[in-house]
């Protein structure tokens, strides 16, 4: 493929999904990342994308506020998924809350309980306490991240190491069963996998449109995680439940 065809493409795949990945483009496409970079490069240079971290996303995106772009998509889908994963919370019980959007729908969905969360996030600190003046709700300190509106780093990273919870909920920018649970940053990455490693129980949250998505690393093998919860649109991703060895549960 000739490189005008090549960047007509990725601005097609902007179009449709209004984010691309380094990764993703790399391998659709058969070449390598830097030349992928390239691209992204030039297009940003003529006033037609906006890169990121890891890749790109639409400039009207951008413009707009990227993160609230994905707090939108596929909401009604989130909300399923968060009322699902609020049903696992009980009285007393220590969690993990990552700082993905699905999340900040979760915060409104947890139940009028008293229980603890520990959260990268002031959004979703924010959230729980709108909702729910029993929850105890702390927030880790770390490197503040504006595409993400979360605190990242090493900070946030031993904080984490010195906490047991009882359940963790965490985002996925992509999940397979050959590839595990993958999301698309490094630093969200490191966030993630302490989380998990300090929870008795982990449970990842991800819309059906994140099955068969790459990211830059693996936070976990199926194997590792105790429930993934995702919504109805499943169906239409050419998995089954049982690729994920019986760890699926589908929110209507």
């Amino acid at each position: 493929m000739n490189p005008i065809k090549r960047r007509k493409h990725i601005l097609d795949e902007l179009n449709k999904f209004g984010e691309v990945t380094v990764i993703k483009l790399s391998e659709m496409l058969n070449v390598t990342s830097e030349t992928i970079r390239r691209d992204l490069s030039l297009l940003e240079s003529e006033g037609k994308i906006t890169k990121i971290h890891g890749g790109a996303v639409k400039k009207q995106v951008v413009q707009e506020d990227a993160f609230s772009a994905r707090i939108e998509a596929h909401r009604e889908e989130k909300i399923a998924i968060g009322k699902l994963a609020a049903e696992m919370v009980s009285e007393r019980d220590t969690l993990f809350i990552d700082s993905c959007t699905t999340n900040l729908i979760l915060a409104e969905q947890l139940p009028p309980l008293a229980f603890s969360v520990i959260t990268n996030s002031a959004l979703i600190a924010d959230k729980i306490k709108e909702h729910n003046l029993q929850a105890r709700v702390y927030v880790l300190g770390g490197e503040y991240d504006y595409h993400f509106r979360a605190n990242l780093g090493v900070s946030v990273c031993q904080q984490i190491n010195a906490i047991h919870a009882d359940i963790c909920f965490i985002g996925a920018g992509g999940i397979s069963p050959q590839h595990g649970v993958l999301v698309k940053s490094f630093e969200e990455a490191y966030v993630a996998k302490a989380m998990i490693a300090m929870s008795k129980k982990s449970v990842i949250l991800a819309d059906h449109t994140k099955f068969g998505q790459d990211g830059v690393m693996c936070i976990a093998s199926i194997k590792e995680i105790d429930n993934i919860i995702t919504d109805k649109g499943f169906t239409s991703t050419g998995y089954t439940p049982q690729d994920f060895a019986g760890k699926l549960r589908i929110a209507d």
